[in-house]
């Protein structure tokens, strides 16, 4: 059976996916502003009891933090959180990506699993938890440019608190299936330009290539990637499928015509750090695997983007109670990014937990679950109100 949520009244019987589908209609691809989901959220939260406050960033994007609940200066109570932003749709779909569609027990559509369907349930249920007996507050985040470096968290981190404090007890509702997530690497984005001197290349005495040292430092990065792959640290047990730090390559650029020397080349490297891992040492090793071969060279080493590692203690609450609604028996990390890799700057205690395969985000045919959407808005509901009542 095939049916778009976009236009059925039965959709109503279910304000989650009726707002998934709301949310799902809007393109906030990163490039785009997000402002009209921003505003969907606040009609959404439109009712007596919830305070609501947007940060307005550049570029037309805006982070949203609500509260609903007692003022609580012990930090008790639950903070759910998401992102509004989305990958592009790109090609290969086959139903619309921008209409939230029922095939055979998923919902299709960009964003449904990756993370707009976590953010239909937290939005509805700071509006219901307006009715609760609340002894904390229940709060709510959504972020703009989580896809692209977490920069909305990043800001959140830098600026709040604005009036008041997050409860530290925080959910990040990425997709995992379910699965209680404590910790995750982060992302080191270097970029590494070598520079020479132009000349006439039928002239090889006149000029300096750029592109030919770039080959030396290239093997010594390669043989510095074997090496992290045997190493191993105290988080290591949590990541089952790459228990270690990845170096890669993404990027090669150098040379500008067939007959001129190419006097500069840069090369852009990515590093998923281990959490605990210092930012600070891991570039000073990389300085330092490149120091030799590039001795007689000019270069430099530019740290473009850090977005850091998350690690949440085993003993915090939240992951505590994530475990035993889960029946988990292990500590497990993942090797994508979150915004809790910004937010646990604050102080907050994050987890990650949500409903939805990882494994389908960003993919064309993007899909949520029925029946695990159902299960998930149960088990937050859960959370909520043992945190919050």
């Amino acid at each position: 059976m095939i049916r778009s949520w976009a236009n059925m009244d039965a959709v109503r019987n279910n304000d989650d996916i009726q707002l998934l589908s709301e949310l799902v209609a809007l393109d906030t691809t990163s490039c785009l502003s997000n402002s009209k989901a921003v505003d969907l959220a606040c009609q959404r939260l439109d009712v007596p009891g919830i305070k609501v406050t947007r940060m307005p960033l550049d570029g037309g994007k805006e982070n949203l933090i609500a509260f609903v609940g007692p003022e609580d200066a012990s930090r008790d109570g639950l903070t759910l959180s998401g992102h509004l932003d989305c990958v592009p749709a790109g090609e290969g779909w086959k139903t619309d990506p921008l209409v939230l569609t029922e095939q055979g027990g998923r919902l299709y559509g960009r964003g449904s699993c990756d993370m707009k369907g976590f953010d239909a349930i937290a939005i509805n249920l700071l509006r219901e938890a307006a009715q609760w007996d609340l002894k904390h507050p229940l709060a709510l985040v959504l972020t703009c440019d989580e896809e692209i470096g977490c920069l909305g968290a990043k800001a959140v981190a830098e600026h709040w608190p604005i009036e008041r404090d997050l409860p530290r007890n925080t959910l990040i509702g990425e997709p995992t299936s379910l699965q209680a997530v404590s910790m995750h690497k982060g992302l080191l984005k270097y970029r590494l330009v070598i520079k020479g001197a132009p000349g006439h290349t039928g002239t090889p005495s006149i000029g300096r290539n750029a592109i030919m040292p770039a080959s030396v430092a290239l093997a010594s990065l390669e043989e510095l990637r074997a090496t992290i792959q045997g190493e191993r640290t105290a988080a290591s047990e949590a990541f089952h499928e790459v228990p270690y730090p990845v170096l890669s390559v993404v990027g090669v650029e150098g040379g500008s015509a067939w007959n001129v020397t190419p006097d500069r080349c840069e090369i852009r490297l990515g590093l998923r750090q281990m959490p605990g891992d210092s930012i600070d040492d891991w570039t000073s090793r990389l300085r330092n695997v490149l120091e030799g071969p590039l001795a007689a060279e000019e270069w430099s080493l530019e740290l473009v983007h850090a977005t850091p590692s998350m690690l949440t203690p085993s003993d915090a609450e939240l992951y505590k109670a994530c475990l035993s609604s889960t029946n988990q028996p292990a500590d497990i990390g993942v090797s994508y990014g979150t915004d809790g890799a910004y937010l646990q700057q604050l102080g907050l205690a994050c987890v990650v937990f949500g409903p939805g395969d990882i494994g389908v985000a960003h993919l064309p045919d993007e899909y949520m679950p029925v029946e695990e959407y159902a299960r998930g808005r149960v088990m937050i509901e859960s959370l909520a109100r043992e945190f919050c009542q």
